[in-house]
């Protein structure tokens, strides 16, 4: 009897020990605010020393008469203090692909876009990013203005927060604050277009070890049709990036 409860005894203290702090910490992730998590969130992004990406945004549009929808890959790569490069890449409709980047390393910034073919002197990154907001479903603007949010603005932009219940995102546990971007109605630039959204609902899921987004779902109601917006990101933090996939890298012109 004696050496099976020797060898019990250790797991048994193990067991004491180290339950209280996982309830513990259980609990102070339960009753976590959801401005508190956007707030170390925020944290994680600015102090990181690299950044990268690779994602998509599935779009479907919601009519009378049926559903339509898109998926548009993006991809981001980030070296603090200011090497960046964003990629969003729009299929078309059975047409050739449309690609757009934004590129900066130091003080000069580039942009492409296949429908004004050519480099451009893109301004600042925030006028960049800009470009590309309404196509890229918001996927331009959210990632870049955590990480540089001195230089594109703040993000993700979520009012009247809310806390719902945690869900798993590809097997990765993850908190789900709901809200909205801005107050509604409020309108949207399209393209050429400026719609009006009388509704939306926003749902972040953020992963609860690393504090990085792993995905947005995106609700808006327009005048006469709906919107459904899904991106998901594969996100990556302080780690080795590439020369390549910092190279601005434009299409030839045509």
């Amino acid at each position: 009897m004696l050496p099976t409860l020797r060898k019990l005894l250790p797991l048994t203290f193990a067991l004491c020990v180290t339950t209280p702090a996982t309830v513990a910490l259980a609990q102070d992730e339960a009753t976590l605010a959801p401005e508190t998590i956007l707030l170390k969130m925020a944290r994680v992004y600015r102090n990181c020393r690299s950044y990268r990406d690779s994602g998509e945004v599935r779009t479907t549009l919601l009519t009378d008469g049926g559903r339509a929808g898109s998926d548009r890959p993006f991809s981001t790569a980030f070296v603090r203090p200011d090497r960046f490069r964003f990629q969003f890449t729009d299929p078309g409709l059975g047409e050739r692909s449309s690609a757009y980047i934004v590129w900066t390393d130091g003080g000069e910034v580039r942009s492409w876009w296949d429908a004004k073919p050519g480099i451009r002197n893109a301004g600042t990154l925030q006028e960049g990013l800009g470009v590309a907001a309404g196509i890229s479903g918001g996927s331009s603007n959210r990632v870049p203005a955590l990480l540089l949010p001195g230089s594109v603005g703040e993000g993700p932009a979520v009012i009247a927060t809310e806390r719902i219940q945690d869900g798993s995102d590809r097997g990765v546990p993850c908190f789900r604050i709901k809200g909205k971007g801005q107050r509604t109605p409020y309108t949207l630039k399209m393209g050429a277009q400026t719609l009006t959204v009388q509704d939306e609902s926003i749902t972040l899921w953020i992963d609860r070890a690393t504090l990085l987004l792993r995905k947005v779902e995106d609700r808006k109601t327009f005048d006469s049709y709906s919107s459904e917006s899904i991106t998901t990101y594969t996100p990556e933090i302080d780690v080795e990036i590439p020369p390549e996939q910092l190279a601005f890298n434009a299409p030839q012109a045509p």
